[in-house]
C-alpha cells in the first residue's frame, strides 16, 4: 500500500544497514578467531611452530570466509523470494520483514552468546566483537 511506504522502506534500509553489518563483522570475526586459537595451540613451542600455525590459521580461515561467503550469496535469492511468498501468502511484505528482524536478531543473539560474552572461551582470549581494533590480525 503506498501508505505504508515509509514504514517499507525504513525496514528495507535497516535490513541492508544490519546485513551489512553483520557481514562485516563475520569477515572480520572469522580471521581473529582462527589465528589466536592456532596461536593459543602453539604458544610456548617455539617461532617454527608459531609460524606453522599462522599458515594453519590462513588456510582455514580462508576456507571458512568461502564457505561463509557461498552461505552468505544465498541471501541474494532467499531475501527477494520471501518478499514474494509473502505478498503471496498474506498480500504484503509484512510477514517477510518480521521474519527477517527475528533471522537477525537471533544471529546477534548467537554471536552474542559464542563469542562476545567474557565467559566464552574465545571471550575469555580477548576477541571482542564490538568494533576493536587488532593490529595483530591477517
Amino acid at each position: 500500500h503506498q501508505h505504508s511506504f515509509g514504514g517499507f522502506l525504513a525496514m528495507f534500509l535497516l535490513l541492508f544497514v544490519t546485513t551489512g553489518v553483520g557481514n562485516g563483522a563475520t569477515f572480520r570475526m572469522i580471521p581473529v578467531i582462527f589465528r589466536r586459537e592456532n596461536l593459543r595451540a602453539a604458544q610456548g613451542r617455539g617461532p617454527e611452530a608459531e609460524r606453522r600455525a599462522l599458515e594453519v590459521a590462513r588456510r582455514e580461515s580462508a576456507a571458512v570466509l568461502g564457505f561463509t561467503s557461498a552461505i552468505g550469496a544465498c541471501g541474494g535469492y532467499l531475501i527477494p523470494r520471501s518478499f514474494g511468498a509473502s505478498i503471496h501468502a498474506t498480500g504484503s511484505a509484512e510477514l517477510a520483514l518480521y521474519g527477517f528482524l527475528v533471522f537477525y536478531v537471533s544471529c546477534v543473539a548467537l554471536t552474542w552468546w559464542f563469542y562476545a560474552r567474557r565467559t566464552s572461551i574465545p571471550g575469555q582470549a580477548g576477541v571482542r566483537l564490538v568494533l576493536t581494533a587488532d593490529s595483530t590480525s591477517p
